[in-house]
């Protein structure tokens, strides 16, 4: 039959004549089963708590305010605000003869535990790590969140469960690439000769020490370059999310003074063009109607700060600085409210009260006075 050679046919059909697969694929049943494997599974999530750690270490790092005590935006004003409130009240109030070691410890281990996640290093104690962090927030920062899911300290304790368990599972990890070790389907077979065994020891040292300075250059000059964006008297947190905490400010209404955070025009005005002792100007009268907000930075700390217009004759003061988490909160005219853009908090722009969101305190109050048509705070 024309066509048809079965020579050629039973050479087209031997096995050994057909071009070999690259010894790499294992086809595509063999990839899908891997990529189903636990540590490609828990991959995103390992990626993105390492992420947020690094990212939440290095912005406490590169703000000098977390480590001020006179700042709003410190660790020492958390502490203050959290520790009526939270369960382990009595140690946080012992944490404040040391503040500023404390927050220094806490951004190290969130660095530490964030960098242990992204390259997989030491994965199963940087896991145990994130999460006795998670805990210790949520038992000071988040404790006062209500409802509780509003807090992300909860979310961040549970995410870190698996790889508490797992660690890494060899995946995208340096664990195994600096001890040297064999492929897990061939463990156990050859064991490593002594010198061999004293040579990957010293591989493994030497990394570690290339790594640590390499690590440590990068995060000088990611908090160099954070410290010059970050926008003057923002919280530790920027825009961040809470999850873990980072360096969130608790300022608490102050109180006292003739003028209190709200003032009026009658018993309280003064005659000359001096500002009252004191006092620094923020606005002119005229030049802010009824139900309107100018924001200023509050001369005592150099953080965001607004002066509403509650009525014809008074004006209330209050710190910009949201007590949940130390972002800069906006002001809505139309429901005369102050918004949160980082959690969704909401305070009273005539009394500074949370009105709903996560924030635990009102905002802080700052005293205003009107003088020959001026406004001014103290």
């Amino acid at each position: 039959m024309a066509g048809v050679n079965p020579v050629r046919d039973q050479r087209q059909g031997d096995p050994s004549r057909r071009s070999a697969a690259p010894a790499w694929w294992k086809g595509p049943q063999w990839q899908a089963q891997r990529l189903r494997q636990p540590g490609w599974v828990l991959l995103p999530l390992r990626l993105f708590l390492g992420v947020t750690y690094t990212y939440a270490s290095l912005q406490k790092l590169a703000n000098p305010d977390f480590f001020t005590s006179g700042s709003p935006a410190s660790v020492q004003h958390q502490m203050q605000s959290v520790a009526p409130t939270s369960p382990i009240g009595p140690l946080v109030q012992l944490s404040l003869h040391a503040g500023a070691a404390v927050g220094l410890v806490i951004a190290l281990g969130e660095l530490a535990v964030g960098l242990g996640a992204l390259l997989g290093l030491k994965t199963r104690l940087a896991a145990a790590g994130g999460a006795v962090l998670a805990l210790s927030f949520f038992l000071t920062v988040s404790w006062s969140t209500s409802p509780y899911y509003y807090g992300a300290d909860i979310v961040f304790l549970f995410a870190w469960t698996p790889f508490i368990s797992i660690g890494a599972a060899e995946v995208m990890a340096l664990d195994g690439w600096i001890a040297g070790r064999p492929p897990a389907s061939a463990r156990g077979r050859v064991p490593a000769p002594r010198a061999e065994a004293r040579r990957r020891s010293r591989r493994a040292v030497l990394t570690t020490g290339l790594l640590a300075v390499l690590l440590g250059g990068l995060t000088a000059g990611l908090g160099r370059l954070l410290r010059g964006s970050r926008p003057a008297g923002q919280g530790a947190d920027g825009a961040a999310a809470g999850g873990p905490t980072s360096g969130p400010s608790r300022s608490r209404p102050t109180s006292g003074g003739s003028s209190g955070p709200h003032a009026t025009s009658g018993p309280h005005s003064r005659s000359g063009t001096r500002a009252p002792a004191g006092m620094t100007r923020v606005s002119a009268v005229d030049a802010l109607p009824v139900g309107q907000a100018s924001q200023f930075h509050d001369p005592a700390t150099g953080s965001p700060a607004w002066v509403v217009r509650t009525g014809q004759r008074s004006f209330a003061g209050f710190s910009a600085v949201c007590t949940h988490a130390g972002c800069t909160v906006g002001f809505d005219a139309n429901s005369q409210e102050f918004v949160c853009p980082c959690h969704g908090g909401t305070y009273s722009a005539t009394t500074g009260k949370v009105l709903g969101g996560p924030p635990p305190a009102p905002l802080a109050a700052i005293p205003v006075q009107i003088a020959d048509g001026q406004v001014y705070v103290r």
